[in-house]
């Protein structure tokens, strides 16, 4: 299953990353790559940049399009992510 989800930040930049189920590997539109580990609403990134984002609201499970919710990030970034697609 891959998710696709976008990040917008308050600072107005946008990233959409794709996160693989199969292969637990997350790949962003600007070619950043790397592992990750969903625990709840925790989503720890490691790779060519590690974090972890928090969702303010649950993350259902499985995943469904639409889904929304303000996140913040351990880099100090805060926004609205939304799941554009689920496949």
């Amino acid at each position: 299953m891959k998710i696709v989800v976008k990040f917008e930040n308050n600072s107005g930049q946008t990233i959409t990353a794709t996160f693989d189920r199969a292969t637990g590997t997350v790949t962003s539109d600007d070619g950043r790559k790397g592992t990750y580990k969903r625990e709840g609403n925790v989503i720890k990134i490691s790779g060519d940049q590690s974090m972890t984002l928090t969702s303010q609201n649950p993350i259902p499970d499985p995943p469904t399009a639409g889904f929304k919710s303000p996140y913040t990030s351990s880099t100090g970034a805060t926004g609205t992510m939304t799941i554009l697609s689920v496949g």
